[in-house]
């Protein structure tokens, strides 16, 4: 199959270099960053699915378009959240044409991208296989071994294939946009407790900057309930309304993995601003329906702040 991948960043870059061991794939790039992708890009890959100890270096050099004028049998659309509407306008000329497949982590999807796709012309997915950042130019990237969550639609079966066939793992998952909702308000509540108590660091150290964090997260859940998700529908949400006691060392103990401090501080050093457009985003739905997030509005001085 013949793929292209818009959005040359670290995810659209890795599933590229991925998808490219059994199938054609260019990359769409803008023509003012052509010169820098032109001798292709060093990828700097921990594939756990191997057991790497260590990163391996690898050069991924695919065939750069500017103007997208071929055919495809897939557009993987992997720009940042913040870029997803602009993306989505630029593609519009293509639905019914070609399925375009939307890889986000974003709070609300669906609404950004529905003034100009149809429904019926794509389909969601989530990077969970891969995670990382870029580091002196390189791609840093490690491949896990969970799947990459595809969109249960009617082109399930298809968009499970183009993967399966490079080897990457697919799980099913009905109402992906409700389950990234529901994602993004950790990685959201996160960038708030990073940003209050001055790094991540701190975090890892201070339970009551971990408690109040929960509280915060709290708060998120109940904002997705108002809009039909129940708190019991995924984990690890449906656990953290257990005592508080027992809820903290966990949290702790989870942060403080190695393998989830090393995407925490990888995705901080490239992706902070993503992960507070998130945050405002989410702060900014409450407000819309009036409903209180005192706990998570709290963090809105110190996000503002972090990186001036």
């Amino acid at each position: 199959m013949k793929i292209l991948i818009y959005g040359a960043g670290t995810i659209g870059m890795t599933y590229g270099w991925l998808l490219s061991q059994g199938h054609e794939v260019e990359v769409y790039v803008k023509e003012r960053d052509l010169s820098h992708y032109q001798k292709g890009i060093s990828l700097l890959i921990k594939d756990l699915r191997r057991h790497d100890k260590s990163y391996q270096l690898h050069h991924f050099a695919p065939n750069l378009v500017t103007n997208i004028v071929n055919h495809y049998d897939l557009i993987l659309l992997t720009v940042n959240s913040s870029q997803i509407k602009q993306a989505a306008k630029e593609l519009s000329t293509f639905q019914g044409k070609t399925r375009i497949l939307i890889m986000q982590n974003n709070w609300d999807v669906t609404e950004k991208i529905f003034p100009y796709l149809d429904r019926e012309s794509y389909s969601l997915a989530f990077p969970s296989s891969v995670g990382g950042g870029r580091k002196h130019g390189k791609v840093k990237a490690i491949i896990f071994r969970a799947p990459t969550l595809i969109d249960e639609d009617e082109y399930h079966n298809l968009n499970c294939g183009i993967f399966e066939k490079c080897h990457l793992s697919i799980k099913s998952m009905p109402d992906l946009a409700n389950w990234l909702k529901i994602h993004c308000l950790q990685e959201a509540v996160m960038v708030g407790a990073i940003a209050e108590s001055g790094s991540f660091d701190a975090v890892l150290e201070d339970s009551q900057v971990i408690k109040k964090m929960i509280l915060a997260w709290r708060e998120g859940i109940l904002l997705c309930e108002k809009y039909g998700i129940s708190k019991k529908a995924y984990k690890p949400t449906k656990y953290l309304f257990l005592p508080l006691c027992l809820l903290i060392p966990v949290v702790k103990l989870f942060l403080k993995q190695p393998l989830t401090q090393e995407m925490i501080r990888g995705h901080l050093a490239s992706g902070y601003q993503e992960w507070a457009d998130q945050y405002r985003e989410i702060l900014e739905t409450g407000k819309t329906i009036h409903f209180p997030m005192p706990i998570w509005q709290s963090y809105q001085p110190f996000i503002e702040n972090y990186k001036k």
